[in-house]
């Protein structure tokens, strides 16, 4: 009996033993293995998990959300864009024009300019930098002019069609009435600028215009004033019309001296050469003759002791100033009509910037795009962490 007991303990006693045996084993098998499950997902839980959980906390809790304001502009003209002329240079209608008038006001809009115009009249550098923002999406306060330009560039978006000439632009801010302001301002300054730059132009070619009226003018009364001195300095109207009367006068005079030549003739037929008929026609025939001399040395050079130039020459050098005269006087004409096309053209043809759609107020935000942001985000880091799985795997199988 005791035997039997003794022999049962003892198998009750082996059994138990490796039962715990077989506990042991099993429980060091499972302990291996959650130990190698721990080691495979520690890699990606440190490189990807991880990253992923601290990113979906700030764009949950801390991130700062951008709402969108747009507006449509157009550049377009006063005038019919088919009647246009090219004088006004870039800022007149056409295809080309057109579009570097578009292409003008989208790169003012980029510009240090409107950026500088903006902080001035809203303090747009002082918004960015407010600690309202999260510090991942405020401008820094130690922030240079180039880093807020930079700045002002990421958080808008202009953009161009070609084909219908519109104008598009979309402004970021930290909330909707403020990015409504921004447009409106933009909007504002950019229409400023349309009308100062084509203005400039039009004054531009008027100026030009007015320049060569003045000159035109100046020219006229300087050929005016040379007549009035040619005048003076010799004593003579028009040397033209003295020469015609002087021309005349010796017509008549020889006339007259032909007549008292054939009345002599006559005469000494039936008279003595000394009869004082005789004597008085040959004192008249004489008296014509001296005047008909001195009528021929007024109309082709007086005495010289007096200095006086031949009356045709003087007619001469008069008809030349006369000539002056009158294409001066077409000049001006012409100077004065270019004038008045000119300001009717320019007028026709300023620049106004006109606005197709208002600019919108957002009811929701737009930036940042959460779910897009947090997918590119996790397929990134998994390629990253795959490539460097496959260069330590790599480095493994060398070193083997």
């Amino acid at each position: 009996m005791d035997l039997a007991k003794y022999k049962a303990k003892s198998t009750l006693r082996n059994a138990f033993k490796s039962l715990k045996q077989w506990v042991g084993e099993n429980a060091s098998v499972k302990d291996k293995t959650i130990k190698d499950h721990l080691y495979r997902w520690r890699g990606i839980t440190l490189f990807v998990v991880l990253p992923l959980i601290m990113v979906s906390a700030y764009y949950l809790f801390w991130v700062s959300e951008r709402y969108l304001s747009s507006t449509q502009l157009i550049v377009k003209d006063s005038g019919s864009s088919q009647v246009a002329s090219p004088a006004l240079g870039f800022l007149m209608p056409g295809v080309g024009t057109d579009n570097q008038d578009a292409f003008l006001v989208v790169n003012y809009i980029q510009s240090l300019d409107m950026a500088l115009y903006l902080d001035e009249k809203l303090k747009l550098a002082e918004y960015y930098q407010s600690d309202r923002h999260d510090i991942f999406s405020r401008l820094a306060l130690e922030a240079t002019q180039e880093d807020y330009l930079e700045y002002y560039r990421s958080h808008i978006n202009v953009g161009h069609d070609e084909a219908t000439g519109i104008i598009t632009i979309d402004m970021q801010a930290y909330d909707p009435t403020f990015a409504q302001l921004l447009v409106e301002t933009v909007t504002q300054k950019s229409e400023d600028f349309v009308n100062a730059v084509s203005n400039q132009l039009a004054d531009k070619q008027v100026a030009f215009v007015k320049t060569e009226v003045e000159l035109a003018q100046s020219k006229l009364r300087s050929t005016k004033q040379e007549i009035l001195d040619f005048q003076n300095n010799n004593n003579v109207v028009s040397p033209e019309e003295l020469t015609k009367g002087i021309s005349s006068i010796i017509q008549g005079l020889e006339a007259r001296l032909a007549e008292q030549r054939a009345n002599l003739t006559a005469a000494k037929t039936y008279l003595n050469t000394d009869s004082s008929q005789i004597v008085s026609m040959m004192a008249e025939i004489g008296a014509l003759e001296k005047q008909i001399e001195m009528e021929k040395v007024r109309l082709v050079g007086i005495g010289e002791e007096e200095g006086d130039q031949r009356l045709n020459s003087l007619g001469a050098h008069f008809q030349n100033l006369e000539l002056d005269l009158q294409f001066a006087t077409d000049a001006y004409a012409a100077s004065l009509k270019a004038l008045e096309t000119a300001r009717m053209e320019a007028s026709g043809k300023l620049k106004h910037l006109m606005v197709v759609t208002q600019p919108s107020l957002a009811e929701e935000a737009e930036y940042p795009h959460k779910l897009y942001n947090l997918t590119t985000l996790a397929i990134i880091l998994l390629m990253l962490y795959g490539i460097v799985k496959m260069l330590v795997a790599s480095i493994r199988d060398h070193r083997v």
